[in-house]
Parts: structure tokens; C-alpha cells; sequence
């Protein structure tokens, strides 16, 4: 006979049963209860309406969703340039209205840029994405192992620029309507064609890069191997090239390198090449391209033993050079010092841009934005070196 302690925990146990009995019922009504995926109405194209140009490699046509125009296949007779076909299994009107209105804005993009084969009087590789108009005449380039034909490479770099400028306008907090127009790049193979292009987009040419500060941005680059070893510093120098444009094109649209905001103009530059890298091996010369270096390029670790061994270059000092007197232990001091600001507050970082380019001295517009001075900043910024930077 069984006790009154065990006939509760036979109950207990039935209840417990019932329960679970009951929500599995449930789930499973649940269950068919929802309908199921649906399967796409076309598996020929997955129901986009829409398939790769037959004239291309897939990859290749996937790549055009991310420009606006695209020199290399605008030709082509079978998708126009928009890297896809209508579907031959649905035959979408809607796809083919996309496609036909995509064909109409790429014929209007080809006219546009018509004026830059003017100029060096041959046709150039060339794509216009939102934020910018991309050269690329390298034929093919070496990247992660693998050699990429120059479409690709016009594409990757496309893609890169895309995304550096994603970068920047986040870390200040600011958008479109910042610029004034879109960023011309143009990275060239040989010697001759960099010079003449140099001079015919940036005004001025010379041996290494040119840029061209302000509100037309334009930078021209030889991307050759006697100049870059690999993709990864031909890449870097673009990061680092491009930043001085946006920075110089954000409003209102100067040049602080030559009013005494160098430590600023060179600071950021190499902080997007540090963000990517860790490395910093870029240096802009109004008179010379120098193949410098400084410590490796490790900027953090370098800074840090300054500090600790007290002979970090002044504050004061740095804030009064422009781009081309930085020497190197300066340049890695001001990648540092934009370093510690943007770690600070991103939007009064662009404040601090906006009063620069207004020709305020740095110390003044500091205080009008931080309420420090460059003693007082000295201090704040050695000790936040110390807190956050690699010991080895």
C-alpha cells in the first residue's frame, strides 16, 4: 500500500506529463500552422528576373550592382554595360524595366565622362561610383596570392574607396551634403601617362603622388611596381592620399596643411592607414616623395617610448607646423594626437576641422572647443599614452 507522500508525487508526475504532452501538441499545431517558405516562382533565376550577361564571368557582372558606370563593358552588346540580362525563362517586366532604366543613366554616366578621355586622348578604364570617379590602368594586379585582371582591380579599388568613405564621414559624424563633389582617382602604370595626367587633373605633376586639395578633390598616382611592392602598400598609399582629399573637401573646403595645421592634415591620414594596417609608411612632401620610414612604421609602440623617455617633440611645436616641415618623430606625435581626439568625441573633432580651416590657430580653437590648452592637453594626452598604448 502506498503512502500519501508517494501518491502525491505519482500526481505530480501525471500532471508533469500532461504538461508536456500538451506543448508538444501545441508546437507541433504550431508548426503546420506556419505556412511554409516559399519556393522561388523561377528557379532559373532564383526569381530576380534577371541573369548574368552571358559575354562575362559571373563574378565580373555581380560587381556592376556597386557602380554607377563601368568603362569596360559599356560596350557590350548583349547587357549595355549593366553586367545582367533579362531572365529567358520568366521574362520579367520588371527586370526589364530596371535593366532598360539602369542602361538609360549608364548612357548619361558614359557621356559625363567623356571629358577624361579627352585629355589623355585614349579611352580609359575607368568607373563612377556615389562618392567617386575611379581610373584604374593597371592590367592586372596581385592580390591576397592571386593576379586579378584590370577589371576586377577597377572594381576591388572601386569597392576599397566605397568603403574608406564610409569610414570617414562615420568617425566625424558627417554625410553627403558635406562635399561639394565626388573624388577623382587616378592610378596609372606607366611613368608618362601619371605625369600628363597628374598635370591634366591636379594641375601640377610630379615624380610621386599629386593631389589636388579642395573642393574638386583629384589625386594621381604611378601604381607600378617600381613604386609599390604589393597591393597591400599601393592600397595604403591610397587610404592615406584619399583621406587628405575628404579632408580637405569636407566643408567648408580647404587646405589646412599649409596654414599651420599640418599635425593635423598628416595625424589623420595615417590614422586610417594605423586603423587598417597598424602601419604608417606614408609621407607627403610638397617638394619630395622621401621612402622614409619611422620605428617600422609602428606608430603606438614608438610614441609610447617617447613619452616614457620624455623626449616626445612639444605640443606647442607640432601645432605650428605645416604638412611639409612634420619631421618624422612629428608625424607619429600627430597621428597620435588624432588618435587621442577621436577617441574623445568625433564631433567636436570636426568642430575642431571647421575652426582650423577658419585659420584658428590650433591652441585657440582647442580651447574654444576642448576648454584645454596645448599644456594642459600635453599632459591629458601623455597620460592616456601611457594608459592605452602597447608596451611591446
Amino acid at each position: 500500500m502506498s503512502s500519501p507522500a508517494s501518491r502525491s508525487w505519482g500526481v505530480l508526475a501525471l500532471l508533469l506529463a500532461l504538461g508536456t504532452f500538451a506543448f508538444v501538441l501545441q508546437s507541433v499545431g504550431a508548426a503546420q500552422d506556419k505556412p511554409a517558405p516559399e519556393a522561388p516562382s523561377c528557379k532559373f533565376c532564383q526569381s530576380t528576373g534577371r541573369q548574368p550577361c552571358t559575354e562575362h564571368p559571373k563574378t565580373e557582372c555581380e560587381s556592376e550592382d556597386e557602380v554607377l558606370y563601368c568603362s569596360m563593358i559599356v560596350d557590350c552588346a548583349v547587357c549595355a554595360g549593366t553586367g545582367f540580362m533579362v531572365c529567358e525563362e520568366c521574362k520579367s517586366d520588371i527586370a526589364r524595366s530596371a535593366l532598360e532604366k539602369k542602361k538609360g543613366e549608364i548612357a548619361k554616366y558614359r557621356i559625363k565622362n567623356e571629358g577624361l578621355d579627352k585629355k589623355m586622348n585614349r579611352a580609359l578604364p575607368k568607373v563612377e561610383t556615389k562618392h567617386f570617379i575611379l581610373v584604374f590602368d593597371l592590367e592586372r594586379i596581385k592580390v591576397d596570392k592571386k593576379f586579378i585582371n584590370q577589371h576586377e582591380g577597377l572594381h576591388l579599388y572601386a569597392k576599397r574607396l566605397e568603403q574608406l568613405y564610409d569610414d570617414y564621414v562615420a568617425r566625424q559624424m558627417l554625410g553627403d551634403k558635406d562635399f561639394r563633389e565626388k573624388f577623382k582617382v587616378f592610378i596609372w602604370w606607366l611613368p608618362k601617362d601619371h605625369e600628363e595626367g597628374a598635370l591634366a587633373f591636379c594641375g601640377q605633376n610630379a615624380k610621386g603622388g599629386v593631389k589636388l586639395m579642395g573642393g574638386t578633390p583629384a589625386y594621381s598616382v604611378c601604381g607600378n611596381k617600381q613604386n609599390f611592392q604589393d597591393d597591400e602598400k599601393l592600397h595604403r598609399n591610397i587610404v592615406h592620399s584619399v583621406t587628405h582629399l575628404m579632408l580637405s573637401a569636407q566643408q567648408s573646403p580647404a587646405w589646412i596643411g599649409n596654414i599651420k595645421g599640418g599635425w593635423l592634415d598628416e595625424g589623420l591620414a595615417h590614422w586610417f592607414e594605423d586603423r587598417y594596417w597598424g602601419i604608417c609608411d606614408n609621407y607627403c612632401y610638397q617638394e619630395q616623395n622621401s621612402n622614409v620610414d619611422f620605428k617600422s612604421g609602428k606608430y603606438r609602440l614608438a610614441i609610447r617610448k617617447l613619452v616614457e623617455a620624455d623626449k616626445v617633440p612639444s605640443a606647442a611645436q607640432i601645432f605650428e607646423r605645416n604638412t611639409d616641415t612634420l619631421t618624422l618623430p612629428e608625424h607619429a606625435a600627430a597621428f597620435s594626437y588624432v588618435d587621442y581626439f577621436l577617441s574623445r568625441d568625433g564631433e567636436k573633432f570636426k568642430q575642431l576641422v571647421a575652426k582650423m580651416k577658419k585659420k584658428v590657430p590650433t591652441r585657440d580653437a582647442m580651447k574654444e572647443i576642448y576648454g584645454f590648452g596645448p599644456i594642459e592637453f600635453e599632459g591629458l594626452w601623455k597620460a592616456w599614452v601611457l594608459q592605452t598604448y602597447p608596451t611591446k
